[in-house]
């Protein structure tokens, strides 16, 4: 299994972890962060941003608001930047009509929205879960999840080692878990749009490794 908070439209490597996994939990109960992936993701090297209501700090992502019409403007900042590429006219107005479609109000709520018709667009079937709030912090925090769901494997990207600490697979492995790191190689930071409207074959962007 994988865990992972609700970002907007995340690069290739969130959809590397989902799809090399049985279940993946959604962290909606993850602490929001200003300058983090909930809120904005870049497209074509340049940042796209949700519109949020209010300056909210220090809160669950699952009580950040975001304001009414997203779904509008980030049609057109996809517009806008992918209109002239490779599969923009075979893949792009499937996706606009996606994202027009998703609901939500709230941060979590939006991106899962989000997440669920990319995944769907994608062809992954991995089954998509939301905890309840867990009782832990750090490394605990995960240990916790990952055994709510039954997990006896959990998938950490390479970024993980920096928090997780030098003896993350001992902990793991006192809980009965088997801890595994990512392969996954990117062919870019950008968003998952960015490999639907490049790439032949965007799943095998998706699950690239070294």
């Amino acid at each position: 299994m994988a865990i992972h908070q609700p970002d907007l439209l995340p690069y290739s490597g969130f959809w590397f972890k989902m799809a090399t996994s049985d279940v993946f939990v959604v962290a909606v109960h993850d602490q929001f962060q200003k300058h983090g992936y909930q809120r904005r993701v870049t497209m074509r090297e340049a940042w796209c941003s949700h519109r949020l209501v209010g300056k909210p700090s220090l809160v669950p992502i699952d009580d950040v608001e975001v304001a009414e019409g997203w779904q509008q403007h980030l049609c057109d900042v996809i517009r806008g930047r992918y209109t002239g590429a490779r599969h923009w006219r075979d893949r792009g107005g499937e996706l606009l009509e996606r994202i027009s479609a998703c609901t939500g109000t709230t941060l979590d709520e939006v991106n899962l929205s989000m997440i669920r018709a990319v995944r769907d667009l994608l062809g992954i079937g991995t089954e998509l879960v939301v905890t309840a709030p867990p009782r832990q912090a750090g490394i605990d925090r995960l240990i916790e999840q990952v055994a709510t769901v039954g997990g006896t494997e959990y998938v950490s990207g390479a970024g993980g080692a920096a928090y997780l600490g030098a003896d993350a697979d001992e902990r793991f492995a006192d809980h009965g878990i088997t801890l595994r790191w990512s392969a996954h190689v990117p062919a870019s930071p950008d968003s998952i749009v960015t490999v639907l409207m490049d790439h032949d074959d965007p799943m095998d962007v998706v699950r690239r490794t070294a």
